[in-house]
């Protein structure tokens, strides 16, 4: 099918998700069926949820796993001097997650005490001291490891949540499961088109404001605004979130909230309170 079908004259096309979205999924169906067995109808499929994987967790077989926080997932550091430690007493098998931490599986029941002492002696911060949206939060590498990055991501990423997080307690959402995903550079591999918050890295020091994804990832996010300086995204942010605040539906989330009232609302909203700031 790509290769009849498929627009190998615009490169940024030549991708079969391309075809099927050109030509229907009816069509896809039939045309797979025409070349050979038929596809079969779609399974039932539940709701996509991301599982918190950070803290204690039975394995099911008499063992525990213990998730941990790593900011960025970079493991330096005292991270890294405790994660080895763990390994090398309790014989943790360590697992990484797509959300940036790690877990430390295969741990007896005597192990959780020790192994939660030795990581606070390290001075490792588990999930309960963090906050929702700092234990959720999202960054790529970028500078200066990637050459692709226009900007900074990990390294500005604790002033970044910090700043928000300030908005949010303010406003009584401290406690409000919001993701935020930050990258340096369009390719977006934080998942920073997918999330409540999106952060695209556009020059050094300035990012475009995605918002409008959800926190499971199942919706695209629409861009708010191409540049805003990183020390002006929590007051960009703030209107926003007190519009959430106050005009809220019942268990609406955050990205949810912002796809309902759509970019020229939430543009307004920003431009209203800089005339009145």
């Amino acid at each position: 099918m790509h290769r009849d079908h498929g627009n190998r004259a615009d490169r940024k096309r030549a991708r079969l998700k391309y075809v099927v979205d050109d030509m229907g999924v009816e069509w896809v169906r039939a045309e797979i069926g025409r070349q050979g067995a038929p596809l079969s109808p779609l399974l039932p499929m539940g709701e996509f949820a991301v599982p918190d994987l950070l803290g204690w967790h039975a394995q099911g077989d008499g063992r525990f796993w213990l998730g941990v926080p790593v900011a960025a997932g970079r493991i330096t550091g005292p991270v890294r001097r405790a994660l080895r430690e763990a390994v090398a007493r309790f014989g943790a098998d360590p697992v990484m997650t797509p959300q940036q931490d790690v877990l430390l599986t295969n741990l007896a029941a005597a192990d959780r005490a020790p192994v939660e002492a030795l990581l606070r002696a390290h001075g490792v911060d588990l999930a309960e001291a963090l906050t929702p949206f700092a234990r959720w939060a999202l960054a790529c590498p970028a500078l200066p490891t990637c050459g692709l990055a226009l900007t900074e991501a990990e390294r500005v990423q604790g002033p970044i949540v910090a700043s928000i997080e300030a908005v949010l307690r303010r406003l009584g959402l401290a406690e409000e499961r919001i993701s935020l995903r930050i990258t340096g550079c369009p390719n977006g591999c934080a998942r920073s088109y997918a999330g409540d918050i999106g952060l695209v890295g556009r020059v050094p020091g300035a990012y475009a404001l995605y918002l409008g994804g959800d926190f499971a990832g199942t919706r695209l996010s629409f861009k708010l605004f191409e540049r805003v300086r990183q020390a002006d995204l929590a007051a960009t942010l703030a209107p926003i979130l007190a519009d959430f605040a106050a005009g809220r539906q019942e268990g609406e989330e955050f990205g949810a909230f912002c796809t309902r009232r759509g970019p020229a609302a939430l543009a307004e909203l920003v431009s209203a309170a800089a005339r009145s700031g």
